[in-house]
């Protein structure tokens, strides 16, 4: 009688051990899954603009305004604030060296959209007052 409730006692203990197992791996993929579906950013940079796009946007960069202009037109809307709000004044640096009405078109447009709180906002003041 002693062995049956044992094996009994051992079976309940695996099968709950088994749907804890379950429990914890749906929970988990859950939590991960939602985690995996958000862009990942890279570090020490402003959030918002996913890791695998740090690459092109650098080579970007590189090839001058028409190339930023350009990645930007194509990414826009891959990329979230406060990032966009920095590449933008990037753009804006690098724009506004040709063509000073190029670069207040795109502060106006951010000028818009951003607010006090961001912070992206001290540098877009700084080249708000650069390009009157």
């Amino acid at each position: 009688m002693k062995a049956v409730i044992t094996i009994v006692i051992i079976a309940v203990v695996l099968v709950l051990g088994l749907k804890f197992r379950d429990y914890v791996h749906h929970t988990m993929a859950d939590k991960g899954g939602s985690a995996e579906s958000q862009p990942r950013f890279a570090p020490g940079k402003l959030p918002g603009l996913p890791i695998e796009l740090e690459s092109s946007f650098d080579e970007a960069k590189r090839q001058g305004p028409d190339g930023l202009k350009e990645w930007l037109r194509i990414h826009r809307q891959e990329i979230e604030e406060p990032r966009l709000t920095d590449i933008d004044l990037d753009y804006v640096l690098l724009a506004g060296r040709k063509s000073p009405a190029e670069a207040r078109r795109v502060l106006n447009a951010i000028k818009q959209r951003i607010s006090t709180n961001s912070p992206a906002y001290k540098r877009f003041e700084q080249l708000d007052q650069a390009y009157p």
